[in-house]
């Protein structure tokens, strides 16, 4: 079969697929009854809550899906199947899903897809070592991306590069992209935690395969212990980087202690790479220790998942010219040759994935990035001199609007964090919501009390039941109106109003939603898990009818959002 007939057949296979994917999914899925009703928003909240629940995460997703269908909005479908990809297993269906996300996508400008689609599949065949169509998908997301103008992403998927780039054995490439991205991402703020962490531990690695051991070291002694509250993956990661360190300083013992102690959590890692270079490292530091039976055996083991996976990574190569040494002076020839055509094998793979994805990375990449700043430069310097004034006032209406926003914000921030601390340190906050739950006889006038018109017998039954109503918490229930507390009590709405107008000295309504904030600071204080409920659920949880009519009066009686107040909770927690 020619090449032409070849590609005309692999195009109908994967319509097909496609077509037949996307009519059972949209065909044979219905929304449940109880998700019916849900938004876009809500579904991806439910989803993002329940991510590891494989179960209920695909019925989030293909609701989410639906809805798009239904509505026709191509967006959402494209990311309802984007997602779907993490929740197949069949690795035809699951690129099936992102080739459906990229076709409802490619053509609306948008400013994540198919950018992220694309970034996706880069990752898939990065991950399955296939250099060529893990860089051509990086490629696209890239144009797609300075298409759409997404900063975030083009570094995201430069990053991405640079890591084809490090595998490639391209090493002071690679370190000079991982750090322009850690720049942007210092530059932005460090909005993700674990984003930073991704990018230090190429940085790291890269520092210390361009021997630059005090770098490595620097960033390495920064970010390890963050690593260990947040992410037990890159922890392991980072510390395999320190034990390669130890390594390259000759302290033998030592690196191998560091690289064992994560050898465990590398092998259970989906990306084979950290295990092999680990196998490898344990193999060179036995070698320098003269431990020749154990290096032996480490080397055997990279062979082992090279022979099972094509696994390439250039620096393992070493281990085969000891096997081959080995052998060799054991005059075991039928091993030394079976190790000299595994060596060959994978110097023609290398090479050839050198040979093409170099090409790519030169033309389509490096090249592209040259003619861009270049670009830049030329159009810089012909309107410098023409536009230069214009610059200048320019540039002072933006750094007068610029510091003006940032005084506004920096007294906004201010402003808040005291707030926070007034509502969280103050010593006498809980009893001073104790005191408010017990009606204060003495201080009332007794002008006002003659005003109620209300007989003693009966006023005091009321402040009792009042008390009561306060101590057991039944101000958390909702649709409560001086109506229903009047039937409760078995007594007039009026005099209850009065009673409430005069003792707790605010309209029936602030009394109750009062209660249920001053309850719901001590709780979140308190309660750690419930830091962790929606605004929904809390809105829910203490009498709120909406979410809408909570925010606004906790902001109303706090000066601050719930969802603030829940953050610095969390970081005050902490």
């Amino acid at each position: 079969m020619n090449k032409i007939a070849r590609i005309t057949q692999l195009v109908f296979i994967l319509f097909g697929i496609y077509y037949s994917f996307s009519q059972s999914i949209t065909t044979d899925f219905k929304i449940p009854d109880s998700l019916k009703t849900y938004s876009f928003e809500e579904l991806d909240e439910l989803f993002s809550n329940n991510f590891e629940d494989t179960l209920k995460s695909r019925i989030y997703i293909k609701s989410m899906l639906e809805k798009g269908r239904v509505n026709e909005d191509s967006i959402e479908m494209a990311r309802a199947y984007s997602l779907l990809f993490y929740y197949e297993k069949e690795e035809e269906l699951r690129l099936s899903y992102l080739e459906t996300s990229i076709k409802l996508t490619e053509k609306l400008g948008h400013y994540r897809y198919p950018a992220s689609s694309y970034s996706i599949k880069g990752g898939f065949y990065l991950g399955k070592w296939d250099y060529e169509q893990s860089l051509d998908n990086y490629l696209m997301a890239l144009d797609f991306a300075k298409r759409n103008k997404n900063q975030d992403f083009q570094y995201v998927t430069q990053h991405n590069i640079g890591i084809i780039k490090s595998k490639l054995g391209k090493h002071q490439e690679a370190l000079h992209i991982f750090k322009e991205c850690l720049e942007y991402e210092e530059r932005k703020g460090i909005v993700d935690t674990l984003d930073y962490l991704d990018i230090m531990v190429d940085l790291t690695e890269s520092y210390a395969k361009n021997s630059m051991i005090d770098s490595s070291n620097y960033y390495l002694k920064k970010v390890i212990p963050i690593s260990l509250r947040h992410d037990s993956d890159l922890y392991a990661k980072f510390v395999f980087v320190q034990g390669v360190n130890f390594y390259t300083e000759k302290k033998y013992s030592i690196s191998e202690k560091t690289i064992m102690k994560v050898l465990p959590h590398l092998v259970q890692l989906e990306d084979k790479r950290e295990m092999v270079n680990a196998y490898f490292y344990l193999g060179k530091i036995n070698e320098s220790l003269s431990k020749k039976s154990d290096a032996l055996d480490y080397y055997k083991k990279v062979d082992s998942v090279f022979k099972q996976t094509k696994f390439i990574t250039p620096e393992v190569r070493d281990g085969y010219s000891f096997l081959i040494d080995h052998y060799k002076d054991k005059q075991d020839f039928k091993n030394q040759l079976m190790y000299v055509e595994r060596l060959l094998k994978f110097d023609s793979i290398l090479y050839q994935n050198k040979a093409l994805v170099n090409e790519k990375l030169i033309k389509e990449y490096d090249t592209a990035e040259l003619l861009a700043e270049k670009e830049k430069l030329i159009e810089f310097v012909h309107s410098k001199n023409s536009n230069f004034k214009t610059f200048i006032w320019v540039l002072v209406c933006i750094i007068l609007f610029l510091s003006t926003l940032f005084y506004y914000q920096y007294r906004k921030r201010k402003l808040y964090s005291e707030r926070f601390k007034k509502l969280v340190e103050s010593d006498n906050q809980a009893k001073e919501i104790q005191a408010n739950e017990i009606v204060n006889k003495d201080v009332i006038k007794p002008q006002k009390i003659r005003d109620l018109k209300i007989s003693e017998e009966i006023k005091e039954d009321i402040l009792c039941k009042i008390e009561k109503f306060e101590k057991n918490r039944e101000y958390l229930e909702p649709n409560i109106t001086t109506n229903s507390l009047a039937i409760q009590f078995k007594t007039n709405s009026k005099y209850i109003s009065r009673i409430v107008n005069i003792y707790k000295e605010k309209n029936f309504t602030n009394y109750i939603n009062d209660l249920r904030v001053d309850y719901l600071i001590q709780e979140l204080k308190t309660n750690k898990k419930f830091r962790n409920y929606t605004i929904k659920a809390i809105s829910g949880e203490i009498g709120f009818n909406t979410t809408e009519a909570f925010s606004k009066y906790f902001h109303k009686k706090t000066g601050l959002y719930p969802s603030y107040f829940i953050k610095k909770m969390e970081e005050y927690s902490e």
